[in-house]
């Protein structure tokens, strides 16, 4: 619904059952206004669901903004100044039940006069679930305006003998001239109203009526088709047809169908009948399908067009490739993000369109070699379109493959990119599913992205939610209430009310045949058009009838039905792509997650409250990265410390302590080094590979700056290559295997071993607020090598390490490259400054000879001094007063780290000896 999209960061999340939408339209005074003028807005509300509320305010938007920018707030927000200006007034006249308000547009939306040319707007209770009126829509004056009371619409049925009665009004005298299939029949001038009865033509055949204002500067014209009440032919559909839109060999001609249950007849309109009724054009029925074929068409060219269905709901095809807007449309062709994008037919038709096209040109892929890498070897990058670039493109992406594959990341999972309502969004909001949201760019410009990522080995994945509809969604308008209201019982796709707490838009019904066919249509789709690997599922746990509305604990419970149609859905995937990848959203308890896991789907493990706790410092236990620990057949948790439903590690971090920025990403290097060590598919956020830090909830669904000039930062630079080091020792050899694994997720100091014949690599780090001991026996004396620097360690019998807090090592007992290209940054892992210290200190002189001093007015509670490999060297250190004197002659040249503890905090400095 257009009302939704500008304050979708309000709702987004909030919807947790359907709105009741109530038919009925407001009366405004004065007939004509122009936007700086003050109106009265009358809602009789009598005898509906309405007239019981205390409490009832204005949803208003502007459907001509380029912005859609909303006027006001949802009034159950904390916002009291927008609630306040949005409350209307309750009333009792004449024993009709009133809600009434006065206001100026500019001033309600806040904008310039020459802003506003029309108007929407919709009564509702203090939530979405208190009900509302249907969208309404009214033109604003900018000089001469003309309404048309009568006949609303487009179309219209009617029986032998109706009249059809002709009413408008407009802001001044004028000329009014009406028409009949083109032929001038009537006409008034010197007149502001205009009235007149048409007396149906019944000849079978459809009649076009048109109206023409004019004051002599301006003119508006209106159009009306009509028809007798058709009489559908039956025919059976011809073999091979699908749902939707079937090509042939005959590059002339097309076929449509479309399913309709209960539906008597459908007529197709569009570009190729100038949008106006016509028994040629009159669809064959065959039980609940209704077909046709159009000919006459010229090969390749582009056609718009829709469903007339009972003469009352216009759609577009459910299954449509691309989907037409009279929303968003304008944007994008204003802004060229879809070059010679067919214009919205204004003033022909309303609501979305479809499109068709024989001998379409065919992408050339060049991905016949792509192999995917398996289940267990996936980093996937979690990619956002609208914020990856400040381009929001498609081609914009394409560009930056370069780098992602530098980071060694194999798999791109993009949040939905299908066609979504409005044109800033996550994609959540979808409502044509096997349309790519022209927003970002055109289909070869996806299609050359899925190419050209499949070249550099990249996996692509997409984030598709089926859960649930909006209320653009062709199948929802086939049944439900107004425009764009609740589905009635009558839809076959779609519950009349939601089954889960969670549920936003309208709800699907995944018991039904209806639904399981689109769904099986969809899913197929994605994977042979477009070459995607497989998909991410949001809400995958919404997937069932059982109503848990009100109790989210029961939803997370077992659900056998939930299990089974789930599985039938992966077997429909998996007989397309067998090695295609079906991850699941879920967050059910183990039972079931385990049963879906071990039939071959991957399920989400969100590990980001345990890693923002350990970046802080505090304890967490982050077994959940384990499939072993969940008691799974193999590795298919799709860990992430971090994704786009939960706030940043990097932003907590940076507003939980005053920390520097090194120690800030030095706590995200030791969390990533755990992360990547443990088995199984990751997920990455984007950019957390150098500590994107800006809050989510602040604006939750908000546009967020893409900061690319993080790169530069050294120490932001660091963690990236990190990153980079670790995802390429997963992505690109073999040390890895998780039948070699053993782990501690648990304490303060963690570690990670692989015990491979070849070479053992072995993970340690501290993950507390003060320096650790390490003395755990899963280092065997010997030569060892640490991964990120190159250096090599000699381990003895007995191993005593001292890490300071956030320090890590990761050491492998044979050389292994590690992929970091600059050779200048030898501290890459090194916690220089491990955490916030408060006391005043001064450490010299540095470079030192004999005598180290520290001079603080604080004592230390720890002091020692240790190699670059941690290894701990006994020292004489004596302390007079505030100062300490540490007596380094005995050390031979080079660098040494000095560490210092002061109430639980403490501090790493370098220093060098000569």
């Amino acid at each position: 619904m257009n009302k939704f999209l500008p304050i979708l960061s309000l709702l987004f999340l909030q919807f947790a059952s359907f709105a009741q939408n109530v038919d009925i339209q407001p009366k405004i005074e004065p007939e004509f206004f122009a936007a700086d003028e003050e109106i009265t807005i009358t809602y009789n509300v009598t005898g509906t669901s309405l007239s019981s509320l205390d409490n009832a305010y204005m949803w208003m938007w502007l459907p001509n903004s380029g912005t859609n920018a909303p006027s006001n707030i949802n009034p159950a927000d904390s916002d009291p100044e927008s609630t306040d200006q949005a409350k209307l007034e309750k009333l009792n006249e004449n024993g009709q039940t009133l809600f009434r308000i006065s206001l100026t547009p500019t001033t309600f939306y806040n904008q310039n006069a020459e802003d506003i040319s029309e108007m929407g707007m919709l009564l509702k209770g203090n939530d979405w679930s208190d009900g509302q009126t249907v969208d309404f829509t009214t033109e604003v004056s900018q000089g001469f305006s003309v309404n048309i009371a009568s006949p609303s619409g487009n179309y219209g049925f009617y029986d032998t003998n109706d009249i059809i009665n002709i009413e408008l009004s407009s802001s001044e005298a004028a000329q009014y001239q009406f028409y009949v299939d083109g032929n001038l029949d009537f006409e008034e001038s010197g007149i502001s109203q205009f009235t007149y009865q048409h007396t149906v033509i019944d000849d079978g055949q459809a009649h076009d009526l048109q109206l023409v204002v004019s004051n002599g500067t301006n003119e508006e014209t209106f159009n009306y088709s009509y028809i007798v009440n058709p009489t559908v032919g039956s025919e059976p559909l011809p073999t091979g047809l699908q749902n939707g839109i079937n090509y042939g060999e005959d590059d002339t001609s097309v076929h449509l169908v479309l399913t309709a249950p209960n539906k008597e007849n459908v007529f197709v309109i569009g570009t190729f009948n100038d949008w106006s009724l016509s028994d040629e054009y009159l669809m064959k029925k065959d039980g609940d399908q209704f077909w046709i074929e159009i000919t006459g068409l010229t090969p390749g060219q582009e056609y718009q067009f829709q469903y007339l269905v009972d003469g009352e709901i216009t759609i577009a095809d459910p299954y449509t490739e691309k989907i037409g807007s009279e929303y968003d449309d304008p944007e994008i062709i204003n802004e060229n993000r879809y070059p010679d994008l067919m214009p919205y037919p204004s003033g022909k038709t309303s609501h979305a369109v479809g499109y068709f096209q024989t001998n379409k040109p065919q992408f050339s892929w060049t991905d016949d070699s792509f192999q995917k890498p398996a289940n267990e070897d996936l980093v996937i990058y979690e990619l956002l379109i609208r914020d990856f670039t400040e381009l929001r493109t498609y081609d914009a992406v394409t560009a930056r493959l370069d780098y992602l594959e530098e980071l060694g990341i194999n798999a791109i999972e993009f949040m939905p990119v299908m066609e979504f309502e409005g044109n800033l969004s996550w994609g959540y909001n979808p409502y044509a599913m096997l349309a790519l949201d022209k927003y970002y760019g055109t289909e070869y410009d996806f299609k050359t992205l899925v190419n050209e990522a499949h070249k550099r080995g990249i996996a692509i994945i997409l984030d598709i939610a089926l859960n649930h509809q909006f209320g653009r969604n062709s199948l929802a308008r086939l049944y439900n209430q107004g425009d764009y209201g609740n589905p009635t019982s009558e839809n076959p796709w779609f519950n009349t009310s939601a089954r889960h707490d969670f549920n936003v838009g309208y709800d699907m019904n995944h018991e039904s045949e209806y639904t399981q066919d689109y769904v099986d249509r969809v899913v197929a789709y994605w994977l042979e058009e477009y070459h995607v690997d497989g998909y991410r599922y949001d809400l995958s746990k919404g997937f069932t009838q059982k109503n848990t509305i009100g109790n989210v604990g029961a939803w997370g419970q077992y659900d056998a039905n939930r299990i089974q149609l789930l599985k039938r859905m992966a077997d429909v995937q998996w007989s397309v792509d067998p090695d295609s990848y079906v991850i699941l959203e879920h967050f059910a308890e183990n039972s079931e997650e385990k049963e879906l896991a071990n039939y071959g789907m991957m399920l989400w493990g969100n590990e980001n409250h345990n890693f923002r706790n350990l970046a802080k410092g505090n304890s967490a236990n982050v077994s959940g990265l384990s499939y072993q620990a969940k008691g799974w057949n193999g590795p298919h948790v799709v860990g992430y410390m971090e994704s786009h439903d939960e706030e940043r590690v990097a932003w907590d971090l940076k507003n939980s302590a005053s920390q520097s920025l090194a120690q800030q990403m030095q706590r995200l290097k030791l969390n990533a080094a755990l992360f990547f060590m443990v088995p199984g598919p990751k997920m990455i956020w984007q950019f957390g590979e150098f500590g994107y830090d800006e809050e989510l909830n602040n604006d939750r669904l908000g546009v967020k700056p893409t900061h690319w000039e993080y790169l530069e930062d050294p120490e932001r630079n660091k963690l990236f290559q990190v990153y980079q080091s670790l995802i390429k020792l997963k992505t690109r050899t073999n040390y890895l295997n998780k039948d070699n694994f053993q782990w501690s997720g648990s304490g303060d100091l963690k570690w990670a071993r692989y015990n491979n014949d070849d070479v053992k690599i072995v993970m340690i780090g501290n993950f507390s607020k003060s320096t650790q001991s390490f003395e755990q026996q899963i280092l065997q004396s010997g030569t060892w090598y640490d991964y990120l620097t190159g250096k090599e360690i000699e381990i003895g019998s007995e191993v005593n390490m001292n890490l300071i807090a956030g320090e890590f090592r990761i050491l492998t007992s044979e050389p292994i490259e590690n992929y970091i290209d600059d050779a200048e940054q030898k501290d890459i892992v090194l916690a220089n400054e491990s955490s916030q210290f408060t006391s005043n200190h001064k450490i010299y002189p540095n470079p030192v000879q004999n005598q180290l001093y520290i001079d603080t007015d604080q004592p230390f509670q720890n002091i020692f001094i240790t190699d670059l490999n941690g290894k701990s060297i006994p020292l004489r250190i004596e302390r007079s007063n505030s100062r300490y004197v540490l007596d380094l002659s005995g050390l031979e040249s080079g660098i040494y780290l000095v560490n210092y503890q002061d109430q639980n905090t403490q501090r790493q400095q370098k220093i060098i000896k000569f």
